[in-house]
């Protein structure tokens, strides 16, 4: 189902789908985007909790011409946030990936603590992080009573139309389409209910190699505090700070790119 008026996503989607063609992955939890003849370092880009892989369209191109080999990730918000790490560790290891990255988003970046440090993963990046829910509970968006209490289609309608409110911009018809047919609405409900109920990932069963935290100066969902509480929680890590608020990758594409790049 396409939302209307998306006249700004228009030609970077269809170049998407061109270059990165979706594919289920082999366990039908997860799916994927991936050049057909990829070449370069892998790189898995897992969105945030309203985000798909579409809004790496922007980002993708720009990461594969650096020499990237980007892989973009579709996950189920049904599934617990550690056996979300166990399926994208499979999924890196059922494509036969050589030591790949994987980048986090906000949500994604949180359940991607959990991978396994004797994984596929050579190192992690972790876009706009937080440490637990409380962090973020100042911002109306994570009311985890509310989102509870909503009916599951009634939720993802409150996103569209809030998204469809929004002025004329990349991010907001990118969130449109998502709310009107990309992610489902179980799916949305099931993210939003585990970042609200987030606890801190215990420092002994998360990911122990190589991270960079990379974060917005002008994120409006995951403030300064938080943003500092996250980057406090990972003392050795290499640390980035960027523009673009909680969408980087759609905002500013190519100071994300180089991120990335300079990060791996």
């Amino acid at each position: 189902m396409a939302a209307t008026g998306a006249h700004l996503t228009g030609e970077p989607l269809a170049a998407l789908d061109a270059a990165f063609p979706k594919t289920q992955g082999a366990d039908g939890a997860l799916s994927f985007r991936r050049s057909a003849s990829p070449s370069g370092r892998p790189v898995l880009l897992l969105p945030g909790a309203s985000g798909t892989s579409e809004f790496f369209c922007l980002a993708a191109p720009l990461l594969a011409a650096g020499g990237v080999d980007p892989v973009l990730v579709d996950y189920p918000g049904t599934l617990a946030p550690r056996e979300l790490a166990r399926r994208t560790e499979r999924l890196a290891r059922d494509l036969g990936l050589s030591a790949p990255v994987a980048l986090g988003c906000s949500y994604s970046a949180w359940w991607l603590q959990h991978a396994a440090t004797d994984g596929p993963f050579r190192a992690l990046i972790l876009c706009n992080g937080f440490v637990e829910a409380e962090d973020l509970k100042p911002h109306p968006l994570f009311d985890h009573a509310a989102i509870a209490a909503t009916p599951t289609a009634s939720l993802r309608e409150e996103w569209r139309a809030r998204a469809a409110s929004a002025p004329p911009a990349m991010l907001s018809e990118l969130l449109l389409q998502a709310m009107s047919g990309w992610l489902a609405a179980e799916d949305l409900k099931g993210r939003l209910l585990e970042v609200t109920s987030s606890l801190p990932v215990p420092s002994g069963e998360r990911f122990a190699g190589p991270v960079t935290v990379v974060d917005c100066h002008d994120d409006p969902i995951v403030g300064e505090r938080a943003r500092a509480l996250f980057r406090d929680s990972w003392p050795d890590a290499a640390h980035r700070e960027i523009s673009g608020g909680h969408y980087p990758y759609v905002n500013a594409p190519e100071e994300f790119a180089r991120t990335v790049l300079a990060a791996i």
